[in-house]
């Protein structure tokens, strides 16, 4: 007997729809590719109704309406594990924002079981199995698959079933931690909604802090045209300009009316980018001047050492009260962004900063911000 059902038709799916949306939980795994490509490539999805499993040709999925209804409903609970690139793998693919999401490295971190699980290291934390490795990266979009693709395939949910009662059981003894578990993977699946918000794309140029204001404004316009043309070429953005040519082409803007050498820009990006970079660089002295953040520097956050290192012993002092991990509760990365976000006034909260994070948090943190 097959270990999975194969869908290749929306005539196939449709009656399994109305039966998963009538269940109160679903678990679902992807496989993508994207290693010359700026949109990911949705070549697989896998689903398990916690009896029956089934791989999923995307093409059906998409001409099934109604699928991408239940990616959308809030009532059936969609378990993932690592979820981040797969919220946005679907959303690029049915143009729809993951509801419902329950993921179980997120709850693993806040359960004590580690940060950052893995799926293999928590199928066999939890379930006592041991996975086979290296299909990751294999070609998805193939076909036929080969059987040790699809035996991967199907064990990413098969054993997610048995891992995710596992965490509940674990949950039902820590009840406190629910509300994290929930705040955080709502946060995630919202973060789909920013993924084309690139308004603030040049703060992640390395060095951006050396430009001066003229400089900065070149580095905005050079970032947001990136951004632009990588989706329109369906392009990694790498592939585009890279952040080092980013930099120095804001850095020396045009001599003479002419691009300047940058060691190592590849002569054939040069051929193809080159008339445009030089007619935006000829006309960013009228285009309106945009009020920009400045990018903190080494030295800023060197001055703020003492001050981090007090937050950081408050921070441990709530994750203890909490009976969460120090780093599971606000790692590293996670206080510099809030701070930068306090010293800004930006809008929107850092990625991954929660309504809970703001209330036990934010009073500790802004103590020692003003002091």
């Amino acid at each position: 007997m097959s270990r999975f059902t194969w869908i290749t038709t929306p005539e196939q799916l449709s009656p399994l729809i109305a039966k998963w949306r009538q269940l109160s939980c679903l678990y679902l795994d992807t496989e993508f590719q994207r290693e010359r490509t700026f949109y990911p490539q949705l070549a697989l999805i896998q689903l398990s109704d916690g009896e029956q499993h089934y791989l999923i040709e995307p093409q059906a999925a998409r001409a099934e309406l109604s699928f991408s209804e239940l990616l959308a409903d809030p009532q059936v609970r969609k378990v993932f594990h690592s979820a981040s690139e797969d919220c946005e793998v679907l959303f690029r693919y049915f143009n729809v924002v993951l509801r419902g999401l329950f993921d179980t490295q997120i709850a693993a971190a806040y359960l004590g079981l580690g940060p950052s699980m893995g799926y293999a290291a928590m199928v066999e934390s939890l379930c006592g199995v041991r996975l086979a490795k290296g299909w990751s990266r294999s070609d998805w979009l193939q076909r036929p698959l080969s059987d040790e693709q699809l035996n991967y395939a199907v064990d990413d949910v098969e054993y997610l079933v048995g891992a995710y009662q596992q965490i509940q059981a674990l949950i039902a003894k820590a009840p406190e931690k629910q509300t994290w578990i929930t705040q955080e993977c709502q946060e995630l699946e919202s973060r789909v909604e920013a993924l084309d918000d690139y308004s603030l794309a040049y703060l992640d140029v390395k060095n951006a802090w050396r430009l001066n204001a003229e400089q900065l404004q070149r580095l905005y316009y050079l970032c947001r045209w990136r951004e632009v043309e990588a989706r329109q070429s369906d392009r990694p953005k790498t592939f585009v300009l890279k952040n080092d040519e980013l930099f120095e082409l804001a850095r020396q803007g045009l001599t003479n009316g002419r691009l300047p050498f940058i060691e190592g820009w590849h002569p054939a990006s040069r051929r193809r980018y080159g008339d445009t970079l030089q007619a935006l660089l000829s006309n960013i002295s009228e285009q309106p001047e945009v009020d920009l953040l400045a990018p903190l520097s080494p030295k800023y956050w060197q001055s703020m050492t003492q001050s981090m290192q007090l937050m950081r012993r408050d921070i441990d002092k709530v994750a203890a009260e909490l009976k969460i991990e120090p780093e599971v509760l606000c790692s590293k990365k996670l206080l510099r962004r809030y701070v930068a976000y306090l010293l800004d006034n930006r809008r929107e909260f850092p990625r991954g900063w929660t309504k809970l994070h703001e209330q036990f948090l934010s009073p500790v943190i802004k103590s020692h911000l003003n002091t």
